[in-house]
């Protein structure tokens, strides 16, 4: 069995991800990589996504995680 988390903009799946790299915004346009119980957001394709439910990023799109085991 393998698990994935599925990244969602506007209710369309847009990333399938075997693991997430989160970030926090630490000044303004200044992002840190971080763990996920400090984090505001998430990278993917290069881009980083606020998270609902998290902190807002200024400028930033929002998504929506789940946690697939397949």
């Amino acid at each position: 069995m393998s698990a994935v988390y599925t990244v969602a903009k506007g209710g369309v799946i847009i990333a399938r991800l075997k693991a997430l790299i989160w970030v926090r915004l630490t000044a303004p346009g200044v992002y840190l990589v971080c763990d996920e119980d400090e984090g505001e957001g998430v990278i993917v394709g290069g881009e980083i996504y606020h998270v609902r439910g998290c902190a807002l990023l200024p400028g930033k799109e929002t998504v929506v995680l789940d946690y697939i085991e397949e």
